[in-house]
């Protein structure tokens, strides 16, 4: 891979697979059915300032592809296909700029201030690359385009960008960038996967338990007092199905998972999905990877955000070094995600160090034992403070080789836009959150509530959809609440349940059904302009009155569902410790119950648009793909996936790991 610090050669950063560009055929045809000429989209270029914009013009010319991917598996070489051609026909020099300023709002303006706020804090990101260009392309090979999606399995081709560098041996790829259609986006689905903890180490926690249960296995076999060994590790495996397994519940809790497996389950799962023309794209929602260095295993990677960037392209370094040698398909990655996907960051994102798996109850977040990681070390020292270090320069690889927009948005045909927001580094500012191993995040900076409001401008009549890592809101459910909402709730010989929160339920308690009446909800959430963003959600904003439809996110490893309405009278809760209270303000009203299961009980479609708008918007947020969750009910690694009928959501459903 190429370092993207050296040289002075103009590079595209902009689309990238965190980012890549939806094109449709149908986009382009002409009222008379006439033969599409061309496709064209923009690009965002970073060059020197010794290079002028004929320089640029040259330096591309006759350098610039398109390759497509054919196959999943197999040598990463073969599975794409012959480059094609792609022809500069614009180029600009982007000046420095507020969009704040501009007199009508643009969706690139509010890209390139973004980028302005992100990638270009740091003086080496790109190395001496310093001047923003917009470019326009052209495929015009067309014909070869159709008749590859005609014999696709998938309604859909993915293209990498292939930036062949004069005097460079290596090309400049921007894998995954570009996806092209042929469909009508009236009906679509996606899944949304969030909190996936990708590391380095995770297939070394592995190895090593396997290995500690065969090294046992052969001691038995010489001794005569022969112990039963636990072969659970060596044999179990997983499959993603709807909803939980609820007769292997137990098993399940201490089933010794591998978030890198996790992802490559999910990959399987995703290309499985799209061959059958049921999945247009993928939303990945922060904690992309554990953090950033690499904590045990071979030097073959720089950090985990390659780790993770691997995993995805189903690329592997160093197979022939533990744990991969003579091994199983766990550590394998063995298939090359074939839908697009769209990224955000999370808190993980932005740290620097390792965590200890001996320290605390780590090793519930893996559904492990204690027993389980007795006599596991790490090789690097470990110290629980720099685990919690995190910086904004900690991203630079993010931005260089999968995203360089930690805010933007995506249109999906006529109807439907979706927000992606970053929600910050941890919070030291909360420490309520922080001391109760919660932490929040620092949340949304006031450019962000800006370009937030300017995204929901620019949607017009379009459906909202924001996307997230941090939930705008989370209960805090102590043990002191439980026991107290159990006995004025009079539930007596079990013990107190999420679904005893719901609206319906919660009438018998409090007839409005309202939650934020007796939880406090801003608990693992964002710390700057908590209420701004719950008000322009809700259409309470001053200056932006309308609602979103649906925001996800995820953080905490746990499901919950949530709607928010406007509130005509505002509560206070008490934010702070009972010896140190600290009263906030709740902008607005707030319920819970299983919302999904409500898009189940609608047989017409125009009942079920009227309920959902009368309601929305909607808080959906989702269990880790990675780990458990260490504080509330055990769910297993899981995502949820969105079907769209008519423009109307009308399924989210929830999938899991399940064992075979």
């Amino acid at each position: 891979m190429i370092d993207l610090k050296l040289g002075l050669y103009p590079i595209i950063i902009s689309p990238n697979i965190g980012k890549p560009i939806l094109l449709n055929l149908r986009d382009y045809q002409e009222p008379a059915q006439f033969p599409i000429k061309n496709l064209s989209f923009e690009a965002l270029v970073i060059a020197s300032k010794s290079h002028s914009t004929q320089n640029i013009l040259e330096h591309f010319h006759q350098n610039l592809f398109i390759q497509p991917i054919l196959k999943a598996s197999g040598d990463f070489e073969k599975r794409r296909g012959t480059l094609i051609d792609l022809h500069l026909v614009q180029i600009e020099k982007i000046e420095k700029l507020d969009f704040r300023d501009q007199p009508v709002l643009e969706e690139e303006n509010c890209i390139v201030w973004d980028i302005n706020n992100s990638v270009f804090q740091f003086d080496d990101v790109f190395g001496k690359r310093k001047e923003l260009y917009r470019i326009k392309v052209e495929i015009r090979d067309i014909l070869s385009i159709e008749k590859m999606l005609k014999t696709n399995t998938r309604d859909f081709l993915l293209f990498d960008i292939v930036h062949d560098i004069p005097n460079l041996t290596e090309n400049k790829v921007n894998y995954h960038s570009i996806a092209i259609f042929n469909k009508d986006w009236n009906d679509f689905s996606f899944i949304h996967a969030t909190d996936f903890h990708i590391a380095r180490r995770n297939d070394f926690i592995l190895h090593y338990l396997k290995d500690k249960a065969r090294i046992k296995i052969e001691r038995c076999k010489t001794n005569e007092k022969k112990k039963k060994v636990d072969t659970f590790v060596l044999t179990r495996d997983f499959e993603f199905k709807e909803e939980f397994q609820e007769d292997r519940w137990e098993d399940l809790r201490k089933a010794k998972f591998n978030f890198n497996s996790n992802l490559r389950k999910l990959i399987s799962f995703a290309n499985t999905k799209s061959s059958q023309k049921n999945l247009d794209f993928m939303l990945m929602t922060g904690d992309l990877i554990d953090y950033l260095t690499i904590a045990r295993g071979n030097y073959q990677y720089k950090n985990n955000y390659i780790v993770f960037l691997d995993i995805l392209l189903g690329r592997n370094k160093g197979l022939d070094k533990p744990p991969f040698l003579g091994s199983d398909d766990e550590y394998v990655n063995s298939q090359e995600i074939m839908v697009p996907i769209f990224t955000t960051i999370g808190n993980h994102d932005y740290r620097s160090n390792h965590y200890g798996m001996r320290f605390g109850q780590i090793h519930r977040i893996f559904g492990m034992t204690h027993k389980d990681v007795k006599g596991y070390y790490d090789t690097k020292f470990f110290n629980y403070f720099t685990a919690l270090r995190s910086h904004d320069k900690y991203l630079k690889d993010y931005f260089r080789y999968i995203n360089p927009n930690l805010n933007f948005n995506l249109k999906i045909g006529k109807h439907y836009n979706f927000i992606f927001l970053d929600t910050g580094q941890d919070s030291i500012a909360d420490m309520h959150d922080l001391l109760k191993g919660g932490p929040s995040t620092k949340g949304i900076k006031e450019y962000q509530v800006d370009l937030l409001r300017a995204f929901i401008q620019i949607a017009h009549n379009e459906k909202i959809i924001v996307v997230m890592h941090t939930p705008p809101v989370s209960p805090n459910l102590s043990r002191y609440k439980r026991r107290k909402y159990k006995k004025k709730l009079n539930i007596k010989n079990r013990p107190l349940k999420w679904s005893d929160f719901y609206e319906s339920n919660l009438r018998s308690y409090n007839e409005t059904g309202r939650l934020d009446t007796i939880l406090n909800l801003k608990y693992q959430t964002i710390m700057y302009n908590w209420s701004t963003i719950l008000r322009i959600f809700t259409g309470s904003d001053k200056v932006i009155r309308r609602k979103v439809d649906l925001v996800v996110c995820g953080h905490t490893h746990t499901l919950k569902e949530y709607r928010l309405r406007e509130a005509k009278k505002t509560d206070r809760i008490n934010f702070g410790f009972w010896f140190f209270p600290i009263y906030i303000e709740v902008p607005c009203e707030i319920y819970t119950s299983r919302y999904r299961d409500k898009f189940k009980e609608f047989k017409n479609l125009l009942d079920l648009k009227i309920w959902f708008d009368v309601n929305k918007p909607f808080v959906f947020q989702t269990q880790a793909v990675g780990p458990l969750s260490a504080k509330f009910k055990f769910k297993p690694p899981g995502f949820r996936y969105y079907t769209i009928k008519n423009d109307q959501i009308i399924a989210a459903k929830v999938f899991s790991l399940h064992l075979k």
